[in-house]
């Protein structure tokens, strides 16, 4: 569809989009209300059919599924490198009474930590970039 061929959405459904973004926002400090955004998402983006607010639904319905892949595979990733390591120091502790942090430790609380931020800072930018072309009055890719 072209833009001159969407329909001009009301500046409630605007506002609704725009409390959306802002669940977003706060759920990459506590994660639940980006899951009460993408409820939101997942029930408006019907309603928005044939107008610029709904691909910025899709937008954010993507954004919400690949921070959760990304930042799931990171957390596993760490523990899977970490707690080997953990428990082999835990173990080394007890016998020796000397503190010995493996080198796989700090690997993996390095690498996983990494990955989140990146996650992080990923997600930050989607959301700036969505909410920059809905005040703009644009869709998203």
């Amino acid at each position: 569809m072209t833009a001159d061929a969407q329909t001009v959405p009301s500046s409630r459904e605007f506002t609704l989009l725009g409390v959306t973004y802002g669940l977003y926002a706060l759920g990459l400090v506590i994660f639940w209300p980006a899951v009460v955004g993408l409820i939101i998402a997942y029930v408006k983006r019907g309603d928005a059919r044939g107008s610029i607010i709904e691909s910025h639904y899709g937008w954010l319905i993507r954004t919400f599924w690949w921070w959760v892949g990304w930042f799931t595979l990171a957390v596993v990733g760490m523990v899977v490198m970490v707690l080997p390591g953990a428990i082999e120091m835990g173990r080394k502790m007890e016998a020796t009474q000397m503190l010995s942090v493996p080198w796989q430790l700090i690997g993996g609380a390095i690498a996983g930590g990494t990955v989140i931020l990146l996650v992080w800072f990923w997600v930050v930018y989607r959301l700036l970039r969505g909410t920059l072309r809905l005040a703009d009055g644009r869709a998203v890719p």
